[in-house]
């Protein structure tokens, strides 16, 4: 029997920002020099590609992309 795969995506929820949270306003995630961050690349994703991608896509292929793992390593570890 295979392993119980565990996913990140939300369906039909509503997700808000907690009470104690200390932010005022949202704002971009900011790169570390010239790398960017796993933040960053999540955001860029998200903003350029409304509504295409689900947490799980986005949460892997940001993995993949601060891994560097080609398209031959993406299709293996799906």
């Amino acid at each position: 029997m295979a392993p119980k795969q565990h996913t990140t995506n939300y369906t039909n929820t509503f997700i808000e920002v907690a009470e104690d949270c200390p932010a005022a306003m949202a704002e971009v995630p900011k790169s570390k020099g010239s790398v960017k961050t796993a933040a960053l690349l999540q955001y860029e994703m998200i903003a350029k590609h409304l509504y295409k991608f689900t947490s799980d896509d986005v949460l892997f292929l940001v993995y993949a992309t601060k891994n560097d793992l080609t398209r031959a390593a993406h299709k293996n570890a799906g």
